[in-house]
């Protein structure tokens, strides 16, 4: 006989309710079946706090009002006249309060009571609205009198504004009839107040006591008056903290002291997940209200559809949580396009739209963006080390000088072109010019450029010493792969950039570059200072070798300050194995000059050390240069039919022109030898990118050659004739 199975119950919900949680429980949560926030405990404790407050400030309006409307119904001796200006003076407080110029509030009361009554007291007794007995009394009592009347309604403000931040901080869901309640009750209580306050004659003036005495008025007169000036003033507060909450904008205007310590008290009896790690947590589609989030970590915490952020106590200890723009963002309701320098490390931002998102400056470090769309998104010196772009859309994306590395993941990205550049504000220098990218080029470019690493020196570098440490490394070890691919300087400091294997750590090549940086530049400093203890013929080798490096110096030098001084943008060094070529902003030469390091070079420590060949300055060794280049032609392959040259005949015709040309001054022949040796080594790599840079970079140094040329000259026909089939040959678009 079958049984009956027992109903399914309902999961039971676990109560973090005005609990601290520890960070053992988190790996045990399901947020979506906790309960979070007050306990019942706290909220009954804020409520009475609220009407505390609410009760004492309906003390001090309707000793306020109750003042003010007996002075200018009872005048004394022109007491009158001098209210109507304190309460035009309480009115100026409330306006500027409601603006959120709570500053200007108390300045008001300063300026008017202090200076504006005194003032008004003499012009009063001028035209004779006071009597001239009293006017020394009037200008003494009327700043301190008009001075507590303001600073009371102006107190009562205050602590209404903080009992009403605690019932919305407290009652989320119920704060409409609660704070109708609240403003009503203290109405209604000013006015009772009011009437007690009329009644007794604590606030009696000598004419208000005579008149008593005579009983001229009968007493409920004098109630009458005091409730009436008592509700006028409590309405017209209600009024001003009415501001702060319509039209959505609860806290418009609001002081955030005000607000601070509202969230501050209410919170207090709230869930806690203070300095705890809450890395990859799920708190989507629920409420935030009265949760500490000032958490030690937020990895890739979701938040998506989340509630009551304004409720929620957070810093920005880890990203910019405080900003409502970032809890927009974070909850995927995004308010604004502009995240300039803004903080948003570790950010869960999976499948949001982000179509024209301004990322200036801003830090994504470890930000979620898979599925994301950023289409025109603006990355101008952004970072984005270790942010997960899989699937995202990255068509049309500004890409300048932002930062990311190997753990940056590009892995399906879609991306049609990008813009390298950012002008009078709009993007530039689309890439590629005038075709899209092929499916996973970009990608395959991005990863291509993970091989660098930025070293920054924070003093001025010496681009000689600078060249002979990559001179070394390309000569002397070929492990790490090391070689010079830039040099910027951006303000104070100077950005070398360095090419390395795949594979090698960044801290292995800022210690090999920096110790074999200071070991040659040392080495140099000591060399301009060699030969005190040494021979005669010793010191005239090392001074020649000296003067040798210090006109190179000099030269390069001179150069680098005729670049910088006579161009608004920055100069960029990149160095190829031992040339350094100085390059503006968009990547053209504009100077090239070659160091060409070697030869045992004595330290006064006597130490030696050996860079390769023989150090070069005014004199170039053309031979040594053009046997290099005919190595490098040697180990290419011959074509293979006898009638039709291929690339290796080709170069050897072209180094042949080059050598045998007498138009060509030896500073110019040496730069066309290297790149025809250039040449020949793009045609040995596989790498196509590689490839297409050499073959780039050579044209444009042989066109700016034979532009200062006289037309006549040989050479400029041989390479008319010869580099068109030089780049065919390589399989490259003429």
């Amino acid at each position: 006989m079958n049984q009956a199975s027992p109903p399914t119950s309902l999961p039971r919900l676990i109560d973090l309710r005005g609990k601290r949680v520890s960070q053992k429980m988190l790996s045990q949560l399901d947020f979506s079946q906790c309960s979070l926030g007050l306990s019942a405990t706290s909220r009954m404790g804020i409520f009475s706090l609220s009407l505390l407050l609410s009760f004492l400030c309906a003390v001090v309006t309707a000793f306020a009002g109750a003042t003010l409307a007996l002075n200018l119904v009872f005048d004394y001796q022109g007491w009158r006249y001098l209210t109507i200006a304190i309460v035009t003076i309480i009115l100026a407080v409330f306006i500027y309060w409601v603006r959120s110029q709570w500053l200007q509030s108390i300045l008001v009361i300063f300026v008017g009571c202090w200076l504006g009554l005194p003032i008004l007291a003499v012009v009063f007794r001028q035209v004779g609205l006071v009597s001239p007995s009293k006017l020394n009394l009037f200008i003494i009592g009327s700043p301190l009198i008009g001075t507590l009347l303001t600073a009371a309604s102006l107190l009562s403000v205050v602590g209404l504004s903080l009992a009403s931040s605690l019932l919305t901080m407290g009652f989320q869901r119920q704060f409409r009839w609660l704070h109708g309640f609240l403003l009503t009750s203290f109405i209604l209580l000013c006015g009772a107040l009011g009437v007690v306050q009329a009644a007794s004659d604590n606030l009696d003036n000598e004419y208000l006591k005579e008149i008593r005495q005579a009983k001229t008025f009968p007493s409920p007169v004098f109630e009458l008056v005091g409730w009436l000036g008592s509700s006028v003033l409590a309405v017209a507060i209600a009024s001003v903290i009415l501001q702060f909450f319509q039209d959505n904008r609860r806290w418009q205007g609001q002081p955030d002291a005000i607000l601070g310590l509202g969230k501050a008290i209410a919170n207090l009896g709230g869930t806690s997940f203070r300095e705890l790690d809450l890395s990859h947590l799920d708190f989507s589609r629920i409420s935030l209200a009265n949760i500490d989030l000032r958490a030690k970590k937020l990895y890739r915490t979701r938040f998506t559809g989340t509630t009551a952020w304004d409720a929620a106590t957070v810093d920005d200890s880890y990203l910019d949580l405080h900003q409502p723009k970032v809890q927009a963002l974070l909850k995927g309701e995004p308010i604004t396009q502009n995240f300039f320098r803004t903080n948003l490390r570790g950010a869960y931002l999976q499948k949001v739209v982000l179509q024209y998102f301004d990322f200036t400056e801003a830090i994504l470090d470890g930000v979620d963006l898979r599925e994301a769309n950023l289409y025109y998104a603006r990355f101008v010196r952004t970072l984005v080390t270790d942010v997960d772009f899989s699937q995202a859309n990255l068509t049309g994306c500004c890409l300048k000088d932002w930062s990311f590395n190997r753990q940056t993941c590009f892995q399906g990205v879609i991306c049609d072109y990008i813009y390298r550049d950012f002008e009078d504000g709009k993007p530039t220098q689309r890439y590629p010019i005038e075709r899209n990218f092929l499916p996973g080029e970009f990608e395959a470019i991005v990863r291509k450029i993970e091989t660098s690493y930025e070293l920054v020196f924070e003093h001025e570098i010496d681009p000689i010493s600078l060249s002979f440490v990559f001179e070394k490394f390309r000569l002397e070890d070929e492990s790490l792969g090391l070689e010079l691919q830039g040099l910027e300087q951006r303000g104070d400091l100077w950005i070398v950039k360095v090419g390395h294997r795949e594979g090698v750590s960044r801290q292995q090549v800022v210690e090999r570059v920096n110790e074999t940086y200071e070991y040659f530049r040392k080495a140099f400093e000591a060399g301009y200072q060699l030969g005190f203890n040494a021979s005669d013929r010793e010191i005239a080798r090392l001074s020649s070798s000296n003067q040798v490096l210090i006109d190179i110096h000099s030269q390069f030098s001179q150069k680098l300050v005729e670049r910088i001084g006579s161009s608004a943008e920055s100069v960029i060094f990149q160095g190829q194995g031992h040339q350094i070529n100085f390059k503006n902003q968009v990547g053209e030469t504009m100077e090239n000059q070659n160091i060409n390091a070697g030869g045992n070079v004595d330290a006064s420590t006597g130490e030696r050390f050996t860079v390769g060949g023989d150090i070069t300055g005014s004199t170039i060794n053309l031979g040594e240069i053009s046997g290099s280049v005919s190595n490098v032609l040697n180990q290419l392959p011959s074509s293979p039919e006898p009638t039709q040259p291929g690339i290796k005949e080709l170069l050897i015709q072209l180094q042949q022109a080059v050598d045998e040309d007498t138009d060509l001054a030896p500073e110019d022949k040496a730069d066309l030898l290297e790149h025809v040796k250039a040449l020949a080594e793009a045609g040995q790599t596989p790498d196509q990118e590689k490839k297409k840079g050499l073959v780039r970079k050579a044209k444009k140094i042989f066109d700016a050659t034979l532009k200062s040329l006289p037309s006549t000259a040989n050479i400029i026909e041989s390479c008319s004739k010869l580099l068109p089939l030089i780049i065919k040959a390589l399989g490259l678009p003429v």
